[in-house]
């Protein structure tokens, strides 16, 4: 499967909003770095109106299953194999990426690793036994953005003093409201919304690939992007923005590498990239609340509860996928558990649906509609854990960290891994500073 390095040129302002409602006085808040989902949304629209009927490469339509009828999912299931990672600030072509809440500022300007003290009597959840806190007092706040090379300092657990360059700015505009009818304005109705608008030399770069399986065909694999013609145009946000997107020069996710073993207790620290969704998985007091705790810790114990891997981890050759996950489930787990986690605002967002399943439950109708708000775990939001051994570590490092073995990605949010959702990276979390 072919990972393309991209490169998007807004050719101007754009319009992104998030879940809050454009009403009263407020400004309309769309000047918001682009989320994964909307460009995972960009992209396939984009396919869509490329290709607006089957294409024969893409083989016979796939047929819905009882389930997923009655659910109410109406998706053509076409272009459903892509993925993306990003999107990340370019700037003179270094990448830049999500500051780390677990840094502290101090009187010099220098981001420091913080401190894990005892809870004690803190309003933490039971399961956190340890709580972050600042080694330095000051009124300082770190930068929303630092560079790969910052960020390499970060993962090393050593100080250093971010590099300041402007990446966008917000751009507050008049507009007046439009009869969704007629197309003409209505008279009186006049709204100021927040545009963002990239500085010079300042792109949006990701990571995306789309490579599907043609049903009914001995083909092998089709590249879906390698039949786009680059640069190519692409519509994202709301407003009609427009950018162009390209071919970009090869970058990496940052990477601290894989420590080398060592008889001493090692705490694993795994830091988002990218936003994350953990949904509650039911309403009783004994379900799994979601929320900021990722789905596989036990929300109970800490426990982590992902599979340990073994010699027989990988899906047999014709094995069902839903038979393959059940046998995973039986290994045994990674040995290590959760004691600490520092996690921010949540990142609250919604859409628009145009093919909603109608209320009164005919799943032939539908109706448009906005999409359920989510609230997501941000980006920079910080995870440590206690490992058993040297092997549950380098387990639980192969399990969590952005790059993962043969250079996959990892992805661990439990819904909108596709779109980039849950990559997070590994370090060692620092003991001495």
């Amino acid at each position: 499967m072919t990972t393309y390095h991209l490169q998007m040129h807004p050719q101007d302002v754009l319009f992104l909003r998030d879940a809050r409602p454009m009403a009263a006085a407020d400004a309309g808040a769309g000047a918001n770095w682009p989320r994964p989902d909307q460009l995972w949304n960009a992209l396939i629209h984009h396919f869509h109106r490329t290709w607006p009927e089957r294409q024969d490469w893409e083989g016979a339509a796939h047929t819905k299953t009882l389930t997923e009828r009655s659910n109410g999912r109406l998706s053509s299931d076409r272009f459903g194999a892509l993925q993306t990672v990003g999107p990340f600030p370019i700037a003179n072509g270094t990448p830049y990426f999500p500051c780390p809440l677990d840094l502290a500022v101090n009187e010099n300007g220098e981001l420091l690793p913080m401190l894990l003290t005892p809870a004690g009597q803190t309003d933490l959840p039971p399961l956190l036994k340890l709580a972050f806190t600042t080694p330095v007092l000051g009124k300082q706040s770190p930068p929303a953005w630092i560079s790969q090379e910052d960020y390499a300092s970060y993962l090393s657990g050593k100080p250093f003093r971010p590099a300041k360059t402007d990446l966008f700015y917000i751009e507050r505009n008049i507009g007046i409201a439009i009869n969704p009818e007629t197309g003409a304005t209505i008279d009186g109705k006049f709204y100021q919304a927040e545009y963002l608008r990239l500085c010079e030399n300042v792109s949006i770069a990701f990571l995306a690939s789309c490579a599907i399986k043609p049903k009914g065909r001995n083909d092998g694999l089709v590249d879906v992007l390698g039949k786009l013609s680059l640069p190519t145009p692409l519509i994202i946000g709301g407003q009609q923005g427009l950018a162009t997107v390209a071919n970009a020069a090869k970058w990496r996710l940052p990477d601290a590498g894989m420590p080398k073993p060592t008889n001493q207790p090692l705490r694993l620290r795994w830091t988002l990239l990218s936003p994350a969704l953990f949904p509650s998985l039911g309403d009783n007091a004994s379900a799994h609340p979601g929320g900021w705790l990722p789905n596989w810790i036990d929300h109970q114990t800490g426990n982590v509860m992902l599979p340990a891997p073994n010699a027989d981890s990988a899906r047999r050759p014709g094995e069902d996928r839903q038979a393959w996950r059940a046998r995973r489930r039986q290994q045994g787990r990674i040995q290590a558990k959760l004691i600490a986690a520092r996690i921010g605002k949540p990142l609250y967002f919604s859409g628009w649906d145009l093919h909603q399943k109608a209320k009164d439950g005919d799943a032939a109708s539908t109706v448009e509609g906005a999409k359920p708000t989510q609230a997501a775990v941000p980006a920079g939001a910080v995870y440590v854990f206690e490992c058993e051994n040297q092997n549950a570590f380098q387990a639980l490092w192969q399990a969590l960290n952005a790059l993962g073995p043969d250079n996959r990605i990892n992805r661990r949010s439990s819904i909108f891994g596709e779109k980039g959702f849950g990559i997070g990276v590994c370090s060692v979390f620092p003991t001495k500073q």
